[in-house]
């Protein structure tokens, strides 16, 4: 009976290991099948690189074989989250995760008055690190999504490791009524005004980091008005490098993908409730006899898609003739080709926000300074990856491209552009020290980005 049972038992562990072997093949010929799916696709112009570093005769693409794995190389893959498995899925749960006690960050907040009466906010991290005048470390620009700020999870993924592990400093430009500022003018941020960045980087230059190298990223919204800004400046620019996560590039283009079907109409619907719950924190000081939003058309359609709100609001405020215009003139693709520092721009596929169709593909051909990386998944702002507590993959090639370019860079240290000549000082109403937790969303405000 002993030996029966023995037999018996070896037969099932001899059968168990034979249909785990097979199990294991299909798993390998499906990932193999599915390798080239899930590599980035990067569109760069391989011949007549341009120089980034003349002593030493380094080109871009030169610098991203031999630096950027995670861009151009072995590790150049996402393999998402089994059960965020599509870009929905990604972008929802970038809206709606928890990710309150990751990368938690402390920032010094400056509030700096901008010409038109209104005022800038902007968080500094670490806060200790912008004392000395003279520090040379590297500081990197922030610009958030649609109603976001410093507090955002995908500010955060990117920003924790910049200045844990490779020890640079960073600041979040907070748009106007954004992150728990105050809006005290009647001027309002939108998808190309690129003002308040050179304020900004003006501001930075003349006080807290005179002769230090600058870099870039901006996100969904964000990413437009700072590739946009790259172009207006073109080789007068004051930044050493840039990245663009998310960008809508081509606003006109990206207001018919969202009216395309029912479920972009649903994104639509959910971003411009994120702009009038902002916009609702800020009601006071446009109830004036002469205000020039239609209070009234803003406050009783609580449906309204991004293009009503636009028509309402940005569009007025701006002082453009339509909101096709207001689309149209400020996309960041009609600036790309003055681009003139090293930018890397970063899409998927399966963005549901942000079509792909915008990306300025061709555009890397007549611009060598672009280069273009595109996933087939991820979502917007999403590219989540490990099984129970994902993580944003793609922080591993921005932090990449970032280290690559202050290693071979020679910095852009001018004060300023010829673009912004204005010298005056720019006055600091207050400093405070806040923590990214403490800075929330206004209620009904969930969906981050665009």
């Amino acid at each position: 009976m002993l030996k029966n049972f023995k037999e018996s038992d070896c037969s099932r562990f001899y059968e168990l290991i034979l249909f785990s072997l097979v199990v294991l093949f299909f798993i390998l010929v499906l990932r193999n099948k599915f390798d080239d799916h899930l590599k980035f696709k990067i569109f760069l112009r391989n011949f007549n690189s341009p120089i980034i570093n003349q002593s030493r005769n380094l080109n871009l693409l030169n610098v991203i074989l031999n630096h950027c794995p995670s861009i151009f190389g072995t590790k150049s893959k996402f393999f998402p989250t089994l059960w965020l498995f599509s870009g929905h899925l990604q972008t929802i749960y970038s809206a709606f995760g928890d990710f309150s006690k990751i990368d938690e960050i402390d920032y010094q907040r400056k509030l700096i008055k901008l010409p038109d009466g209104g005022q800038l906010a902007l968080d500094l991290t670490p806060p200790d690190r912008f004392s000395t005048f003279n520090d040379s470390t590297p500081v990197l620009i922030v610009l958030h999504g649609l109603t976001g700020g410093s507090h955002e999870s995908y500010v955060r993924s990117v920003l924790s490791p910049l200045i844990n592990r490779l020890g640079w400093r960073a600041v979040v430009a907070n748009f106007r009524g954004c992150a728990g500022s105050k809006l005290t003018s009647q001027i309002l941020y939108n998808a190309g005004a690129t003002e308040d960045l050179r304020v900004a980087i003006r501001f930075l230059k003349q006080t807290v980091c005179p002769q230090t190298p600058l870099h870039a990223i901006g996100f969904s919204l964000g990413a437009n008005v700072l590739a946009k800004y790259l172009g207006e400046v073109g080789e007068d620019c004051p930044i050493s490098s840039a990245v663009v996560v998310g960008n809508p590039w081509d606003l006109y283009a990206g207001h018919c993908f969202l009216e395309s079907n029912w479920i972009k109409r649903i994104y639509s619907r959910a971003l411009a409730s994120n702009l009038r719950s902002m916009f609702s924190q800020h009601l006071n000081i446009f109830k004036t006899p002469s205000g020039p939003i239609d209070l009234h058309a803003l406050i009783s359609n609580p449906s309204q898609s991004l293009y009503e709100f636009d028509s309402i609001v940005t569009r007025v405020l701006g002082n453009y003739p339509s909101t096709e215009a207001y689309y149209k003139s400020q996309s960041s693709i009609r600036f790309a080709g003055n681009i003139r520092i090293p930018l890397l721009s970063i899409n998927a596929l399966d963005d549901p926000i942000v079509t792909i169709d915008a990306v300025p593909i061709e555009s890397v051909l007549e611009n060598p300074y672009l280069v273009i990386l595109i996933s087939s998944h991820g979502g917007h702002l999403g590219w989540f990856e490990g099984l129970w507590k994902p993580t944003r993959m793609i922080s591993r090639p921005i932090l990449e491209w970032f280290q690559a370019m202050d290693l071979v860079l020679e910095p852009h240290l001018k004060t300023t552009s010829s673009f912004d000549m204005k010298e005056e000082p720019i006055e600091t109403l207050s400093t405070t020290i806040i923590k990214s937790q403490g800075l929330k969303h206004p209620p009904g405000n969930q969906i981050a980005g665009l």
